[in-house]
């Protein structure tokens, strides 16, 4: 079983721009964090880690809902400009991160977020603002804060080019991205190196499916949190 407190120090000495909560009782008064996350903690075969709204998204999202239960060694409260919810996993031994934000009230959606429905708008809604690795929060659906439009990103206006916002990025200039006059189903992937071709008519959740599986394919088991 693999040692909690050697496990804390490193987690704390990998973060030091955040301030890391162990366990709910662990959090200051002051500090506020969303009731769905008051489970958070190691992995320890009794109870879930995993807030319950990732629920929702097991039928989109198989592949990485397989991983958050197979590799994720528990949940903490990470605390910088504002909280989020630390996702923690090791490669080859070596501690990883994702993050999740506290997520968007729905009162609040306007400009960018605007066009969001379905359950895309419920990922964000009700369960995370954003989830993706730790650096950049790549590698996953983005912050809200980060989306950007794919104009913005062509050196040239492109004739035809479909008025999109990425919400997804690859880490290496790519992008999943939505089509503003349409619903959130409408999918796109814009390739950087080929601007003026984005693939469309692509099954979205899928791509988010295999894009992270790439990313985490060699995450190792957290079968040692019960040795």
């Amino acid at each position: 079983m693999k040692n909690i407190d050697d496990l804390k120090k490193r987690i704390a000495a990998e973060l030091e721009d955040y301030n890391i909560y162990f366990s709910p009782e662990s959090v200051p008064k002051n500090i506020n964090f969303p009731v769905a996350w008051k489970n958070f903690g190691f992995v320890d075969g009794k109870h879930s880690r995993i807030p319950d709204a990732w629920g929702l998204f097991a039928d989109h999202l198989p592949w990485v809902t397989s991983w958050l239960d197979k590799c994720v060694l528990g949940t903490f409260l990470a605390v910088s400009d504002k909280p989020y919810l630390l996702y923690v996993y090791c490669e080859d031994d070596e501690l990883n991160f994702y993050i999740g934000g506290v997520p968007i009230e729905d009162s609040i959606w306007s400009g960018k977020l605007a066009y969001l429905n379905g359950d895309l708008k419920r990922f964000y809604c009700n369960l995370h603002d954003g989830f993706g690795f730790y650096i950049g929060c790549t590698m996953g659906p983005s912050r809200t804060e980060d989306f950007v439009f794919i104009e913005d990103l062509c050196d040239e206006t492109i004739p035809g080019l479909p008025s999109l916002v990425g919400f997804f990025s690859s880490g290496a200039g790519d992008y999943l991205a939505l089509e503003l006059t349409l619903s959130a189903n409408e999918a796109y992937i814009w390739w950087h190196e080929k601007p003026e071709f984005p693939d469309k008519n692509i099954d979205m959740w899928a791509v988010m499916d295999t894009w992270m599986s790439i990313f985490l394919e060699n995450s190792d088991s957290n079968d040692s949190m019960y040795a």
